[in-house]
């Protein structure tokens, strides 16, 4: 191989080396911005959700659901309908802690799925068992 021909590939060698410089240095940018976006989500979806205000659930009483639902049987019937279920025949007093919580609860839920609303959740019904 003549001196020429030898000159001829070191300088190729040469600028395919400052080539792959440029084409790693777009890599790199390119995946800085990535992480930086990938960062400023995490930071985005870690913030603190918003204040809680847990309040007492509001007291009501056995006079309160006769009022509300006309007898201990319509009671049972409206828990049932709100997905309020007992492992045997509820007790006034179950039915009265019963109904304070589911509301207490679903003002808890209206409150969380208005801050982080997701249409995925159109149609579907969660239960909780309390223990």
């Amino acid at each position: 191989m003549g001196k020429k021909r030898i000159n001829q590939l070191l300088d190729q060698l040469h600028i395919n080396h400052e080539a792959d410089l440029k084409n790693a240095a777009q890599i790199f940018t390119v995946a800085q911005v990535a992480v930086n976006q990938l960062h400023q989500q995490a930071e985005t979806n870690s913030q603190v959700l918003p204040a809680v205000r847990f309040q007492p659930p509001v007291v009501l009483d056995q006079a309160g659901l006769k009022q509300r639902y006309g007898s201990f049987n319509e009671c049972r019937k409206a828990a049932r309908q709100l997905g309020i279920q007992f492992h045997r025949s509820p007790t006034w007093a179950q039915l009265v802690v019963a109904f304070s919580y589911f509301d207490a609860l679903q003002n808890l839920v209206q409150d969380y799925t208005t801050a982080f609303p997701n249409a995925n959740l159109h149609d579907v019904t969660v239960a909780f068992r309390l223990k």
